[in-house]
């Protein structure tokens, strides 16, 4: 199951990073998705990771 997560950012700041990233070929949900996955590597211990992944 997937959770949303809200967060609040100047128009725009948004603006511009969108329009940077399109021209990446990109969108900020999925460079988004990379740093939490990221993050998640990070912040998370080895053993509970893998106790997530046999769920």
């Amino acid at each position: 199951m997937k959770k949303s997560v809200t967060v609040s950012v100047n128009e725009k700041k948004l603006s511009a990073i969108e329009m940077y990233l399109e021209q990446k070929n990109t969108t900020l949900a999925a460079e988004l998705e990379k740093y939490v996955d990221q993050l998640y590597g990070k912040a998370v211990p080895q053993n509970v990771r893998d106790f997530i992944d046999m769920m």
